[in-house]
């Protein structure tokens, strides 16, 4: 029975394989899936004769087979057909079904058709993408699967055997066999095997591409030759989607695919750095897309090798670990994109807008490549994504073109209005080399006037062996004329105050023409020695004025003494209190000014020529500056010849005064110009000589040799004295030499007193030493700065030689004060003293130091010195001037402290407690610690008890 039924089913089989479908050319196409039989071949193992004459029990139907077949397997596929005409024009396809997909998706990657009748091979055709060119049986249009049927003889049955395989992209064989006429030669509509979209593209792109690299090519521009990369790896990319250059290298194409593809996602970013100019205006976000775009670039060229030398199966275009990749890549791009777009720069928020638009679609297209989510409207995500950069960056290129061309005429504005500017500063030159030279005369005839006094009394001495003895007459004309430079100086400083910004006014009520008229009538003395007819005229007066006194004394002196300066007659003052406004004007008959003048008489520059009498030029530019700081109006009307009047009008209302300003209680007083310390003492005290000791070293850091070589003179019968001539020698000195004082100018070269004073006290060599600041500023600002940087005194110019004396004095005095508390008690406490943070520092080093080494009989004050980064000498200085005590007295202080705690405690013996802090000799450790606390070793507990 079982071998009738295997007979039977040989027979069936053998009749199966006898049927032959009959291709009928009426018919233009056969679809020929129903006769087709196809056989997995996992091993690779079969050969056509095998398939052509074996039976195997593994097969499949054509008609039969899944939608899509196993990735990386072999098959071969069977079939008879018949023709009783011939098949001149006919083609067998293997039709692909994919029709949306890119062209790199399309074709079996080999099909080979053998054709046999009688068992004997006729021909072997071959088709499929990864088969050269010249060997494919019909070489144009290679997504097509197809072989030519011509040649085939007629009336005779003709097996066909077809070995397929799937393509190097990763996607399986398909068969969808069929035999076409020439008149029915394509299975699909025009181009629809590529999108019309992607023809499209392509040819946008590569336009958008040529016109930019000419551009590049014209104007070597870096924005333009990334963009053009850019634009190629895209017009690349969109070439192969429509198949085009993919057939030309079958074996590379994958590998050039991938450089291709995602060339787009590195050189966007090397075209993002230079449009954005990231290199130069965000230095850590451009480290950013730099890494981001080689870490791109790095992980491509690893795929690629990868690829070329294991060989693996891929699966629908590539790895999985690629696409993850790039899914986290496209994380940090879209986090950098929004980084981008907040950014202030117009060219950064552009390009990160953009990029935020690309990412989008490149995250949509990314999870429709891991089978994730389905596009919407069935759009590719990634052309879609492309298009629209394309679109938005030749309009962003346009755009910073035109910006920089904007920028470019602006910075040829800003070129020429430097060129302006540097005119204006040479004519401002000129002005002010004239100012100098005024001001020169200014300071030359006060001190002419007091050097001729000095040297005549010095003359009427010389020979007589008596003092020097200035008379009267000569004294009060020094004592003049060194208040003329004190005014002057003062006027200086009134100008630089006003300048930046720290002057208000300090305002007082009261009776405002009771206050002028003593100060207007004070003129007429030097009027008549001027021989001057000196008249002034004054309204009611009023007590509910609110005025600034010294201010207004400024504008009033200097314009009257102005007037009387250089008029030849008659000067008369009009003080009027009307409408809460005070007028005042000052009328002389002088030689008056010419209209030029008039416009220039008030720049701080300037001075009217032909004048014997030689001005500074800064007196009526103080009194505007003062007049405008009362929010009033100072005006001049003169005509040559005919004499001048200045008028000013300032209100005396808190209303109309400036908001900035402070009020002043009648009864209080104003603060001298130098504040001194309330411990100020009695001019018998004062007189006295500080502690001399030759031992103690004063720095004076100077640039003015006649001033430093006075103050050296001050100093040097009773200290040591060390000079610099400026900051930065200063500084030098003061860590080789470690002084106990250093006095210091402020205004220096090379380094001020300010960087000095900071220098010194944030250097633990020298943190401790007091610094004496010596200036002219004397400002409050002036001071704090001062403070702020470290400074224990702070001195201006003039100062009295007794008091800078008694300042240093003082200075030593308090260091002894805070010290005695480590010679008073028996340990030291650093939380007991009242240090600088430095010194802190250094004391605490110093101590561990020691603390450290105290059985250590070697220990010296050089390992001290050396643990700590100090020479010997330096560390001896410090200490000497820190804490009153050498380093050897403070190592064998702490020694004998730590020896008597363990005693005390009853830790040990007294021969073990000797040798725990370092003494090798019993009774010299018994001598010293007798000398220091009053009790032998041996008897510390008897005592305490």
């Amino acid at each position: 029975m079982r071998a009738i039924l295997i007979l039977l089913l040989l027979k069936m089989s053998f009749s199966y394989a006898q049927q032959a479908y009959e291709i009928d050319t009426s018919y233009p196409v056969h679809k020929l899936d129903g006769q087709l039989q196809v056989i997995p071949d996992e091993n690779k193992e079969f050969t056509p004769e095998d398939i052509l004459n074996k039976h195997f029990e593994k097969q499949l139907k054509g008609d039969e087979l899944p939608r899509m077949l196993e990735i990386g397997t072999l098959y071969w596929g069977k079939t008879r057909i018949l023709t009783k005409e011939e098949l001149t024009g006919w083609t067998l396809h293997l039709e692909d079904k994919m029709i949306g997909p890119p062209a790199w998706t399309k074709s079996n990657g080999k099909v080979d058709v053998y054709f046999y009748a009688n068992g004997k091979l006729l021909f072997h055709r071959k088709a499929g993408v990864e088969y050269p060119r010249k060997n494919r049986d019909i070489k144009n249009n290679w997504v097509l699967n197809r072989v030519s049927l011509e040649g085939l003889p007629q009336h005779t049955p003709i097996d066909i055997v077809m070995k397929v395989q799937g393509n190097i992209f990763g996607y399986p064989a398909y068969f969808n066999l069929s035999a076409r006429s020439p008149e029915q030669g394509f299975y699909h509509e025009f181009n629809q095997f590529h999108s019309s979209f992607n023809i499209f593209m392509f040819g946008v792109t590569f336009i958008i591409f040529l016109y930019h690299f000419l551009l590049f090519l014209y104007l070597r521009q870096k924005v333009f030759f990334w963009f053009s990369v850019w634009l190629f790896f895209c017009a690349l990319t969109q070439a192969m989607s429509m198949g085009l250059s993919l057939d030309w290298f079958p074996e590379y194409r994958y590998p050039i695919w991938m450089l291709a593809s995602n060339g787009i996602f590195y050189s966007f970013w090397f075209f993002g750095r230079v449009f954005v100019n990231s290199k130069k205006k965000f230095q850590q976000l451009d480290r950013l897309m730099l890494g981001l775009a080689l870490t791109v670039l790095v992980e491509v060229i690893c795929v690629i090798l990868y690829i070329i030398l294991a060989k693996p199966q891929l699966y629908f275009t590539g790895i999985q670990f690629h696409y993850i990749f790039l899914l986290v890549y496209t994380v940090f791009s879209l986090a950098l994109s929004v980084i981008l777009a907040l950014k202030k720069d117009s060219f950064a928020r552009y390009f990160g807008i953009g990029t935020l638009i690309a990412n989008i679609f490149l995250i949509i297209g990314l999870l429709w490549t891991l089978s994730l989510i389905v596009p919407p409207f069935r759009i590719d995500p990634y052309v879609t994504g492309i298009f629209l950069q394309i679109i938005i960056y030749s309009f962003g290129i346009s755009y910073r073109q035109q910006r920089l061309s904007k920028i470019s005429q602006q910075e040829k504005l800003k070129n020429q209005q430097i060129q302006a500017e540097m005119t204006r500063i040479k004519d401002l030159d000129e002005l002010k080399t004239r100012f100098f030279t005024n001001i020169s005369h200014e300071f030359r005839t006060p001190l002419t006037l007091i050097q001729g006094p000095i040297k005549q009394a010095k003359l009427a001495a010389t020979g007589t062996g008596e003092n020097i003895r200035i008379p009267e007459e000569g004294f009060k004309i020094v004592e003049r004329n060194t208040q003329r430079l004190q005014n002057l100086i003062d006027e200086l400083l009134e100008l630089s105050k006003i300048e930046s910004g720290n002057m208000k006014l300090l305002l007082s009520r009261g009776n405002l023409i009771s206050f002028l008229k003593p100060l207007v009538l004070s003129f007429e003395s030097m009027a008549e020695g001027h021989g001057t007819t000196f008249s002034a005229t004054f309204s009611e007066e009023s007590t509910t004025d609110y005025f600034d006194k010294s201010k207004l004394e400024k504008i009033v002196s200097n314009l009257i003494s102005n007037a009387l300066k250089y008029t030849r007659d008659e000067v008369h003052v009009s003080v009027k209190l009307e409408k809460e406004e005070l007028t005042f004007e000052v009328r002389d008959n002088g030689p008056g000014l010419s209209e030029k003048e008039q416009e220039l008489i008030f720049d701080r520059f300037y001075r009217v020529e032909g004048s014997e009498k030689k001005g500074s030029g800064i007196g009526l530019a103080l009194c505007k500056e003062l007049v405008e700081l009362h929010n009033g109006i100072i005006s001049v009307t003169s005509r040559s010849g005919q004499g001048t009047t200045f008028r000013v009008q300032i209100p005396v209302s808190l209303e109309k005064l400036p908001q900035q300003l402070q009020l002043v209680q009648p009864s209080e007083k104003e603060d001298p110009a130098i504040p001194f310390s309330t411990n100020i003492p009695s001019e018998e005290e004062h007189l006295k000589t500080p502690n001399t000791n030759p031992q103690t070293k004063i720095l004076v850091v100077e640039d003015n040799a006649d001033l430093r070589n006075f103050i050296i003179g001050i100093l040097k019968p009773h200290f040591t004295t060390y000079s610099a001539e400026n900051g930065q020698l200063g500084e030098k000195m003061a860590i080789e030499l470690i002084p106990d004082i250093i006095i210091s100018d402020v205004m220096m070269p090379e380094k001020s007193g300010y960087e000095l004073c900071e220098a010194t006290k944030t250097n633990i060599k020298t943190s401790h030493i007091p610094v004496i600041l010596l200036t002219a500023r004397a400002d409050h600002h002036s001071k704090m700065q001062g403070f702020t940087q470290g400074a224990d005194v702070y001195l201006t110019k003039p100062f009295d030689p007794e008091e800078l004396l008694l300042r240093i004095k003082n200075l030593l005095s308090s260091r002894d004060q805070l010290w005695s508390k480590i010679t008073s008690n028996q340990n030291i406490l650093i939380d007991e003293l009242d240090l600088a943070s430095m010194d802190d520092e250094f004391f605490g080093q110093v101590t561990q130091t020691i603390s450290k080494h105290l059985d250590d009989e070697t220990f010296s004050v050089e390992i001290l010195a050396e643990a700590n980064g100090f020479s010997r000498s330096q560390l001896f200085r410090k200490m000497k001037s820190l804490f009153n005590k050498t380093p050897n007295q403070l190592i064998s202080e702490m020694r004998l402290n730590k020896a008597h705690e363990l005693l005390k405690n009853n830790a040990c013996t007294v021969s073990e407690a000797a040798y725990a802090v370092g003494y090798s000799n019993l009774s010299y450790f018994t001598k010293t610690f007798k000398e220091r606390f009053g009790v032998a070793p041996s008897k510390v507990n008897e005592s305490s008890e």
